[in-house]
């Protein structure tokens, strides 16, 4: 029986995939905006922001002021996302050219500095989500679209990074999108269009304006329009024009590099050399200090065996995703005779290629699977193809009840969980490892300090009912700004930040980060002496422990 067919009437003429398509789009669009502003402000943020300050600073002095080409080791990165959100808050909140003159401390007092990034973040994170459903409909069509969009909106890990991720999610936004005009152009490749070709552009210059890595994006432009007019001319014998596809390409390339460089004033100041070199020195960047957890083992930072990527996108992504890829590996002839295979390869090439090429090169990597966010779209392009060519194989209109069943039972799961653990969804781990309380002691959970905010929170109130009128001296894991930024605001002059070997503390802000793992599956987490406790699944993240008069100074 012709399924296709059956389902186009056996619904209204109007109810087309492409309509819901939209239509669940918009609704996304809105709950993610919503739930970043729940959200806390994770530990490298508010170096982001004052970065973001510092770049807003050189554009409006016209170069002049240079104070963030030493900044850190931010000047390494393009500043499009962080001068976006001071630009925005100053527009709406304060002044541009007052809010780029604002110390790295001020951040405390400017209200509502971090909600504006999260909402910034959140339309990022929404574009991801977008790019990755249009990218798969332009490979597979609407339903294999509407398939990924769903797929990836109640993917946990990836849906929380998009809230308050401010590097790696922006990234995989322009990521996904210039997959998406790549497709696009190389679609129509013997007469391109200019909207496709300025989308490409830009979102390569979105790419590069936020990490050097975009950068890759060039070569992938170079490679697969080459590779695609080499077919065309020696294999199905089509004419080509070289001459006006190598003009395109140029434009692009030059358009996209160019644009890229506006936002960050490293690459600007020498942009023939400065942004080689900057993807040079983070691809063999092994200075980052620090241990963590994996397979209930302690390692360096620069010493996680070749697996951790794979296993941790294993472990955290939900059945849909999984499965859909076993599907898709199972059924690779339906699906390259069903599809343009070329097409298909390049989104198996965007998926592993970055991966495998950091894995030769033995890059560092630290923090779950956050660096490599931006592989997981055209990765869930393939799960959900493996999902449409299932569907395309029904039989019957019963089965393919079944497998909408089916599809929506095993993303049901993802979905009831982030419902209950919100704003917590980036601690997400699937069945296979018996969710997080089974990998909790055995991998990082709140890696970021996220439930700093709602343990701030919670500490003022507590503070203001039992002490009130009295100074609270608090200790907080993390960096200073992810409590501060709160407490300041609910406690005012109260809030006394803790100083090493100079105060003692009052309270002190718990993460269960750099416990050994046997503390943390022991017993000995959450500490004596815990006050409140911030849970996501049961698990504590972070706990609020109040000090013991009797105990020695810290």
């Amino acid at each position: 029986m012709d399924t296709t067919r059956l389902s186009k009437h056996s619904r209204p003429s109007w109810l087309t995939f492409r309509t819901v398509f939209w239509f669940a789009a918009a609704v996304m669009c809105a709950v993610m905006v919503l739930a970043s502003l729940g959200c806390g402000i994770i530990w490298d943020e508010w170096i982001q922001s004052h970065y973001g300050k510092l770049v807003l600073r050189f554009l409006v002095t016209g170069g002049a002021d240079r104070a963030c080409l030493n900044f850190a080791t931010m000047y390494l990165y393009g500043g499009l996302f962080d001068t976006l959100a001071a630009f925005l808050y100053g527009v709406f909140f304060d002044r541009v050219s007052q809010v780029a003159y604002y110390g790295i401390y001020d951040d405390v007092k400017l209200y509502p500095l971090y909600e504006t990034r999260h909402v910034l973040n959140a339309v990022f994170g929404f574009a991801a989500v977008l790019g990755t459903g249009l990218l798969t409909a332009a490979v597979g069509g609407w339903r294999a679209g509407l398939l990924a969009l769903g797929g990836i909106f109640l993917s946990p890990r990836f849906f929380g990074n998009s809230l308050n991720n401010p590097k790696d999610i922006p990234f995989a936004a322009a990521y996904v999108f210039a997959l998406f005009f790549l497709v696009r152009f190389l679609k129509s490749l013997s007469r391109p269009g200019w909207l496709t070709a300025a989308g490409l552009a830009a979102s390569i210059a979105v790419a590069i304006g936020i990490k050097a890595g975009g950068l890759m994006l060039l070569h992938y432009l170079i490679f697969f329009t080459g590779a695609f007019w080499a077919y065309h001319k020696w294999i199905s014998r089509e004419a080509v024009p070289a001459g006006r596809l190598a003009a395109f390409v140029t434009g692009i390339a030059l358009a996209g590099y160019l644009g890229g460089l506006v936002f960050w004033p490293y690459g600007l100041v020498n942009p023939l050399y400065h942004p080689w070199k900057a993807l040079a020195e983070l691809s063999r960047f092994t200075s980052a200090e620090g241990s963590l957890l994996f397979q209930g083992r302690v390692y360096a930072h620069g010493g996680t065996p070749w697996n951790y990527i794979p296993l941790w996108i294993f472990i955290s992504s939900p059945f849909f995703f999984l499965i859909g890829l076993a599907l898709f590996a199972g059924f690779p002839a339906d699906i390259l005779k069903r599809r343009d295979w070329k097409l298909v390869l390049i989104l198996i090439f965007a998926g592993l290629f970055p991966w495998a090429y950091a894995t030769l090169h033995r890059s560092v990597v630290y923090d779950s699977w956050r660096h490599f966010l931006f592989i997981y779209p055209p990765l869930l392009a393939l799960a959900a193809l493996g999902w449409d060519s299932l569907i395309s194989r029904a039989r019957s209109r019963k089965s393919v009840v079944l497998l909408s069943l089916l599809i929506a039972g095993l993303l049901a799961e993802p979905a009831a969980w982030m419902i209950r653990n919100h704003p917590h969804e980036y601690v997400y781990f699937n069945p296979s490892v018996g969710g997080l309380k089974g990998a909790f002691g055995r991998y990082e959970t709140d890696y970021w300090g996220n439930s700093l905010r709602l343990a701030s929170e919670w500490l003022a109130r507590h503070h203001q009912e039992t002490r009130p009128g009295q100074p609270a001296v608090v200790r907080a894991d993390g960096e200073l700004m992810s409590s501060a930024y709160y407490l300041v605001r609910k406690l005012g002059p109260l809030y006394v930040p803790f100083v090493e070997g100079r105060n003692q503390w009052d309270y002190w802000l718990r993460l269960s980060r750099g416990l050994p793992p046997q503390d943390l599956r022991g017993g000995a987490w959450p500490p004596a002496g815990t006050l409140h406790e911030v849970r996501a699944d049961g698990v504590v993240l972070c706990a609020v422990v109040k000090k013991n008069p009797g105990s020695p100074p810290a």
